[in-house]
């Protein structure tokens, strides 16, 4: 229990939630911060329910080293192959290159932001004559008005930071419920 605690702890220092309690039963929706490494070099063991998404492809594009840790290993347990990018310059590179079924863009990003981001990819999407795939918008910034520009820029959701499994979780689960049996 001191280990959960101290997880807690760190988990909530990193998202400025001091005094933040994880219940035991939502342990494994946090994810360790461990000094000393970089976020490339954390990973967790697989979990039984990582079959459910499994053979899809997520785009994560997040500034943040540890943000990007905390989606990789979220979508990663689910079944997802996940490919990071640390910017929208990134994100757009990789998204002319490869396919992908979910995008997760955090919305304030260096050199390009997600919204931009979005919109170019939507529009090269049209271009060639393809659907979009499921998006989120993984931001701070969840103010209703915000929100609302999202998804009226084309986000299928927002996944407001900070969140945990269960929340990306749900929001996956309304784009695809038959992955929920």
């Amino acid at each position: 229990m001191a280990e959960m605690t101290g997880l807690a702890w760190r988990f909530g220092r990193l998202f400025g939630l001091r005094g933040t309690a994880v219940a035991a039963d939502r342990a494994a929706d946090v994810v360790p911060v461990v000094a000393g490494r970089e976020a490339e070099d954390v990973r967790l063991q697989a979990r039984p329910d990582a079959a459910e998404f499994a053979g899809m492809r997520a785009l994560v594009a997040d500034d943040s080293a540890i943000n990007c840790t905390i989606l990789r290993t979220f979508l990663e347990r689910l079944g997802f192959e996940v490919a990071l990018a640390a910017d929208g310059v990134q994100a757009l590179d990789r998204w002319k290159a490869e396919r992908f079924d979910l995008l997760c863009l955090d919305i304030e990003m260096p050199e390009v932001d997600g919204l931009t981001a979005f919109r170019l990819m939507k529009a090269e999407a049209s271009g060639r004559g393809e659907q979009m795939p499921m998006a989120l918008a993984v931001t701070i910034n969840a103010m209703t008005h915000e929100v609302t520009a999202y998804l009226e820029a084309g986000f299928d959701a927002c996944l407001p930071k900070p969140f945990s499994r269960g929340d990306l979780v749900d929001l996956l689960r309304r784009r695809w419920p038959a992955s929920a049996a």
